[in-house]
């Protein structure tokens, strides 16, 4: 929506002396004046005296529609919690939404529909590490202000972007953080390590973060299989770990991978750990593993659904509760908690740069935030002009899956590097 704008009652003389000559300048002066005010203000997107538009590029169909669904259904929350406190400096907070289907090509069609056409000020959600990496090109052209809290990759802030915040932990600096834990904890010291991960971005930073534990604990690691994005049969892959002789397993599954590694583990009758990334950290990949998923083992930022004893999440489970019918709360997971966060921060510099609302203003309010904090759902947030993820710390979770729920093992892991 472009901005309309009023034009100003007539300007009238305050002083009889004004020489007629002068008329025709001053007229032409304001004139001026009034069309550059108009033209700075139309140019700002998604701003009016009444409205704010913001934007999501998420998956809400295809194999990790989950995802996206729980991600949206959090904006929904926030979007009608921020209107009902009355907006942002008075402007109703809309949020308009793009399906990627988990494919790159797709993703930025999305940003490109939803700055071009939907007219966006921001975009809030981002899809998967390959569709955000598709869109950070046209971000940084457009100059969109971003906040990315759901798939984190090196090469989203490797070097930093401009307008691009990232909330969390890498995937290489969470599954390091995992599995070092793992191993001093349970002396899992003389354990054959092993890693499955999905050939794209994405599997390229859980591969980081195996190899570093590995290099940096002196670990024996007897094999890395990469996959193709959609597998599902892992029956091959799955023996030849079993002759490896392997008894870690560190997955690199995107959602149902997980589930499947896992079962097919348990049908070769392997007594393994079973360590994930926080998109195992579902009660549907729980669901799918059957029997065997009880156990495995999540490295991930945010604290269980069911955590209440966090103050953050109390709050956020009755906002739902208010805002979302029992089927939508039904659909919550941890991508719901992050996608919280990421609003909640946007509100936040929105708010710091007052009713004359720029793009420019948020990017730089975004970069000067120190320790922000969001009740427990994350480690305090802070950026520099230097530094634009904001790694948070790590939990070990560990899935119950007979209770349909997930406990922590662990402290807050600092992540250091």
């Amino acid at each position: 929506m472009i901005a309309r704008f009023t034009p100003s009652s007539t300007h009238r003389r305050t002083h009889m002396q004004t020489s007629l000559p002068l008329r025709p300048l001053l007229a032409a002066a304001a004139i001026g004046l009034s069309a550059h005010s108009l033209t700075a203000a139309a140019a700002e997107p998604g701003v009016t005296d009444t409205q704010l538009i913001l934007g999501s590029v998420t998956p809400v169909s295809g194999p990790p529609s989950l995802l996206g669904k729980a991600h949206m259904l959090a904006l929904k929350v926030w979007e009608q919690d921020v209107n009902a406190r009355g907006g942002i400096h008075g402007r109703k907070v809309e949020i308009r939404q793009d399906d990627d289907g988990y494919v790159p090509q797709r993703a930025l069609q999305g940003i490109k529909r939803l700055n071009e056409v939907e007219n966006i000020f921001a975009l809030l959600g981002t899809s998967g590490a390959a569709m955000m990496q598709a869109m950070l090109p046209y971000i940084e052209e457009q100059k969109i202000p971003t906040i990315n809290g759901m798939a984190v990759s090196a090469s989203h802030f490797t070097p930093p972007r401009k307008t691009v915040f990232i909330l969390g932990p890498t995937y290489c600096q969470e599954l390091a953080a995992g599995m070092t834990h793992l191993v001093k904890s349970k002396n899992l010291q003389k354990e054959k390590f092993s890693l499955v991960y999905q050939d794209d971005e994405f599997g390229a930073d859980v591969r980081c973060g195996y190899q570093k534990a590995v290099k940096a604990l002196g670990l024996n690691s007897v094999a890395e299989i990469s996959f193709k994005r959609g597998t599902k049969d892992f029956s091959a892959e799955m023996l030849s770990l079993k002759r490896a002789g392997a008894s870690f397993i560190a997955s690199g599954g995107v959602v149902a991978e997980h589930s499947m590694l896992m079962k097919e583990a348990a049908k070769n009758q392997m007594p393994v750990t079973f360590l994930t990334i926080h998109s195992a950290h579902l009660t549907p990949v729980q669901a799918l593993a059957g029997p065997a998923g009880d156990g495995y083992y999540v490295a991930d930022y945010v604290p269980p659904l069911t955590d209440l004893t966090v103050p953050g999440m109390a709050k956020f489970i009755a906002l739902t509760q208010k805002y979302l019918s029992a089927d939508e709360q039904k659909q919550l997971n941890r991508y719901s908690i992050t996608a919280y966060v990421g609003a909640l921060l946007m509100e936040d510099a929105v708010r710091r740069c007052g009713k004359a609302l720029t793009r420019a203003c948020v990017v730089d309010k975004l970069e000067s935030t120190k320790d922000f904090r969001t009740d427990g759902l994350t480690s305090p947030i802070s950026f520099s002009a230097t530094q634009r993820q904001s790694p948070s710390s790590v939990l070990v979770l560990r899935s119950d899956a007979k209770g349909g729920k997930f406990d922590r093992v662990s402290d807050p892991i600092p992540v250091t590097d």
